[in-house]
């Protein structure tokens, strides 16, 4: 515990950031969900249901709701990829592109503000900074989990 306040610190900094998130989203009539499945289609054209769930921790059943909304306006469509038929993989329609950056496209601009702001190296220090954070952490609590 000879840390407790810097990790108090940064744990509240990565929530807070968290719930920015969620403030943009309702302050643009977004479910988090469903932002979460336009964001990432956007950047990423095909993801399986599963790592939509994976990638951004919410239920299985939120993303499958937000899918299917998705899906009743023709903005998503969902496939088999081919190999395994359990595996459906969902991108974005050319309509659900344009809906994506109309929806999802200010977070976009306003997360480039940031990286304007607060400087390209140091954001790049910062995410890879995080990601050696969170991989050490699931690293220790799978260790954990064994003894």
């Amino acid at each position: 515990m000879k840390y407790v306040k810097m990790t108090e610190k940064m744990n509240m900094a990565i929530i807070n950031s968290g719930r920015a998130y969620q403030t943009w989203d309702m302050n643009n009539g977004l479910p988090t969900y469903l932002s979460v499945i336009l964001y990432e289609l956007f950047y990423h054209e095909c993801l399986s249901q599963k790592e939509l769930v994976e990638r951004s921790g919410i239920p299985k059943q939120s993303i499958n709701k937000g899918i299917k909304m998705l899906q009743e306006k023709n903005y998503l469509i969902c496939e088999y990829n081919g190999g395994d038929r359990r595996v459906k993989e969902c991108y974005l329609t050319k309509a659900g592109i344009e809906y994506a950056k109309t929806k999802v496209g200010p977070l976009f601009d306003l997360e480039d503000e940031i990286i304007d702001q607060m400087g390209v190296k140091r954001v790049e220090k910062l995410t890879e900074l995080l990601e050696e954070y969170s991989h050490t952490l699931w690293k220790l609590v799978k260790e954990g989990e064994k003894s």
